[in-house]
């Protein structure tokens, strides 16, 4: 059974912290949530212990989240903590992710949000306890090192003593600083020299362990006779990252007998309780002694897995296979390899086996000792892929990637950026940058910074061209070893941007003239109207008032073209039979049906697609009817992604599908010409398409696709 997890919510609104807890609770069994109103609760609650993550909202009387956040990094260190807030901005994330949050999530509408904080939290715990249980590891390992009873005695490259403990201080009677530094020669006696240097050049060749007894070397001249235990530590690849030895002193042998017991205790224990899934094999295959990681990761109890042939367990090899590869095995030979692991449930994971044949006793065996390897395999997945990404950025877009030394030299530059420089891949590598960017101030001073320690980001203009860039400084043992970089241009973007901005200039101009210097002369006309109705009866003011009502609807849909444009604001799931049914309501349809046929919802700006249907809705009827009643038709597309609007009308012709969106075309004498024209810019602005085709009944069908649907 996995074990509990006990998450703290904090907001000040009750309601909705008891609400989010149970949602938290349905989504992983084994969420056990409990609620604070306030960061001061939420601190006593904390101090009580027995909590594994905190979710907390931002905003909240007398201390908010960020400082909610300070409080408990203070009190309880690299405890899980997720700011779950409805009041989303750059600077509150910034500022989270400086005071050092472990997550961010926004709140929104809807349960969904429930199923993602859910798995944020499960996965900040999950890597929180294991950091915990690798530094637990660490320090067992050192404690190990240090107190074992056992003398141990770590060795560099060369064979030279690196590092000693107490234990094989007193065994040896030298004193550390007489050690440190010193070849294994030192405390071996001639006459074992030999012996000890194949010991030696075979640990180091075959990167295995091996066991020796030989005389040692006290600094009296004292010679005693020591048990070794020699063991080279490999990564993944095979390289040697440290040699360990492990010896005591067996010059008595009832003091040997003793030693030798406490030896067996030891690897008996290394056994039961390694990380590492082990099992001992016989010569036909079968699994003769399993340990309990190997039945804890695979699912198996130690009686199923006895018994069991490897080749059932290790789904990537044959029976022919491995026995072709045990009989080229001498006893002490070992090999690695990787396999996949089948659990009793029928599930697989990769895993990286050693296997050594050993004499036990007179009995041929096989020691096989394997470890998961799935997350290793999924980083080297992932490695490869952004491998792929950063070949096709470097390829096809405008960006410069660089590296600086320590100095300020160039190791690297490279990118299709570089031909905006009139620079090729690799020219200015070994030139130093400070001195090639000596009169721009802005470029040293990003560069000596990043050299400094800091992370940069700026835009740059060099030569004639803008590039926005970031500064990466890389940390060994404290100082700064490398700088990489990314520059990516942004000449063209910026150019943009200031005609943007240009072109926005002149549209409020535009908006204001329309909205000032054109309806307020409207409401003048619309007034002296009203007065001339009430002074004569003549069918010319009855023309001028559809004139003036004309000059009004177009005024409408100009402003509302200038002002909305490209533009959404909120996004929410919206229903579309409810928003067609309420856009039905404000179109005038003496003669005309509606049929909906969709059940979508979708994701947008619930007034601009008031607009789009509004419109597409009036369109259908007042250029669908004919002297008979016209049906208009909403309905879900063939691919789910979208929907149409089609009416039963005459149609329209071919040539003018693209001309209808045009704004200030219509067909229709009392028509504005806006109103599709405002459609296809909501239908743009959301993202998506918008066309003209023929409908099923022969009228006119708008379909909108690309749209952003909620399953």
């Amino acid at each position: 059974m996995e074990p509990s997890i006990r998450v703290l919510h904090v907001d000040d609104d009750p309601e909705f912290a008891e609400l989010a807890g149970e949602f938290l609770e349905r989504e992983d069994e084994r969420f056990d949530v409990e609620t604070a109103t306030s960061a001061a609760a939420g601190l006593d609650r904390l101090d009580a212990g027995g909590i594994d993550c905190v979710v907390s909202d931002y905003d909240m009387p007398g201390r908010n989240g960020i400082e909610f956040l300070a409080a408990v990094r203070e009190r309880h260190g690299d405890l899980p903590f997720v700011l779950f807030t409805g009041k989303g901005s750059e600077e509150i994330a910034s500022e989270a992710i400086s005071a050092g949050v472990t997550d961010y999530l926004e709140k929104s509408s809807g349960t969904s949000q429930y199923t993602v904080l859910a798995n944020r939290i499960a996965n900040a715990v999950e890597q929180y306890r294991s950091r915990r249980e690798l530094e637990a590891s660490r320090e067992r390992l050192s404690l190990f090192f240090e107190q074992s009873p056992l003398g141990v005695i770590e060795w560099n490259d060369d064979f030279e003593v690196a590092r000693v403990n107490d234990a094989a201080l007193e065994i040896l009677g030298y004193d550390a600083e007489e050690l440190l530094g010193k070849s294994w020669e030192w405390i071996v006696p001639e006459s074992e020299t030999e012996r000890v240097g194949e010991v030696v050049e075979s640990l180091l060749s075959d990167r295995g362990g091996y066991r020796s007894v030989n005389e040692n070397v006290r600094p009296d001249g004292e010679r005693i006779v020591c048990e070794w235990y020699n063991r080279v530590v490999t990564d993944d690849d095979g390289d040697a990252v440290a040699v360990f030895s492990q010896f005591q002193d067996v010059t008595e042998r009832e003091r040997r007998a003793t030693q030798l017991r406490r030896s067996r205790a030891r690897l008996e224990a290394l056994f039961e309780n390694s990380p590492d899934m082990i099992n001992v094999h016989d010569t036909e295959g079968n699994i003769v002694d399993p340990n309990p990681q190997l039945c804890e990761e695979t699912g198996y109890d130690a009686d199923e897995l006895t018994g069991m042939k490897v080749w059932e367990l290790d789904e990537s090899v044959e029976a022919d296979e491995v026995r072709a590869i045990w009989e080229r095995m001498d006893v002490g030979d070992r090999r690695r390899f990787e396999g996949v692991y089948r659990r009793c449930d029928g599930s697989t994971f990769p895993v990286a086996i050693h296997l050594r044949r050993l004499d036990l006793e007179g009995d041929e065996r096989f020691v096989v000792i394997s470890r998961d390897i799935s997350a290793r395999k999924e980083y080297e997945r992932d490695l490869r892929e952004t491998k792929e990404r950063l070949d096709t950025v470097v390829s096809n877009v405008p960006v410069v990637l660089f590296a600086l030394d320590a100095d300020g030299t160039f190791t690297l530059s490279e990118g299709r950026g570089l031909e905006t420089l009139g620079l090729e891949p690799g020219e200015v590598v070994g030139e130093s940058a400070l001195d090639r960017y000596a009169d721009q101030p802005d470029v040293i001073d990003a560069i000596e910074r990043a050299l400094d320690g800091e992370v940069v980001t700026m835009v740059q203009k060099i030569g004639e061209r803008f590039f926005e860039t970031a500064y990466q400084p890389i940390v060994d043992d404290g100082a700064v070893s490398e700088v990489i970089g990314i520059a990516v241009d942004i000449t063209e973007r910026r150019r943009r941007e200031a005609e943007l901005r240009r072109q926005n200039e002149r549209l409020e101009e535009f908006v204001g003239v329309v909205s000032h210097d054109l309806q307020n002369p409207l409401n003048v006309a619309e007034g002296r109207l009203e007065l001339a109705r009430e002074e004569s009866d003549s069918d010319h003011l009855d023309d001028a008032a559809r004139a003036l009502g004309r000059m009004d609807e177009l005024i409408t849909d100009l402003l509302r073209l200038a002002r909305e444009g490209k533009r959404v604001n909120e996004i929410e799931s919206v229903a579309l039979t409810d928003l067609v049914a309420d856009c039905w309501h404000h179109v005038e349809t003496p003669a005309a049906d509606l049929v909906v046929e969709t059940e979508l919802t979708l994701r947008g700006d619930p007034g601009r697609l008031r607009h789009l249907l509004t419109n597409l809705l009036r369109n259908a009827v007042e250029h669908g009817s004919t002297d008979d009643d016209v049906t208009v038709t909403v309905g879900t597309l063939d691919d789910g992604q979208g929907f149409f609007v089609a009416d039963d009308g005459p149609g329209i012709p071919e040539a003018k599908h693209e001309r209808v969106f045009e704004s200030g075309y219509s067909t229709d004498e009392d028509g504005t010409g806006f109103g599709l024209a405002i459609a296809k810019e909501v239908a743009e602005a959301h993202g998506w398409s918008i066309r003209v085709t023929e409908g099923a009944a022969g009228g006119a069908r708008f379909e909108i696709t690309d749209v952003d649907v909620v399953e």
